[in-house]
């Protein structure tokens, strides 16, 4: 059911894509490839179309993906003592050591828990 609550706004960005690509249709097609330009208009309105609504189902599904991480973290936080008590490892100094191992800055952070 999540995946269809965007609907209008997937809608709406295509509907904006394909303004904006019919108008550069439109304006460039003489100059770039000698079509005529409501021809170059409907090429390019229909690809803007298509990526504008596929962009914003995109950035919605990868959104809400965030959202259960950013969940999913503050209930590691908070229950940090009885998940290291249950596993024998804290799953914040585990996050931080391997965003460091990744190459984020983090080290003041993995500092400040170690005192």
């Amino acid at each position: 059911m999540a995946y269809a609550s965007g609907t209008k706004l997937s809608g709406l960005a295509g509907l904006v894509g394909a303004a904006v690509g019919g108008y550069i249709g439109y304006t460039q097609a003489a100059n770039v490839s000698e079509l005529a330009p409501v021809a170059g208009a409907l090429i390019l309105g229909g690809i803007g179309m298509v990526v504008g609504s596929a962009g914003a189902f995109l950035l919605k599904s990868v959104m809400q993906f965030i959202i259960y991480l950013i969940m999913f973290g503050v209930l590691a936080y908070v229950f940090q003592h009885q998940i290291e008590q249950l596993t024998g490892i804290n799953p914040v100094d585990a996050t931080l050591s391997l965003l460091s191992d990744i190459g984020l800055p983090v080290g003041g952070l993995i500092d400040k828990r170690a005192e």
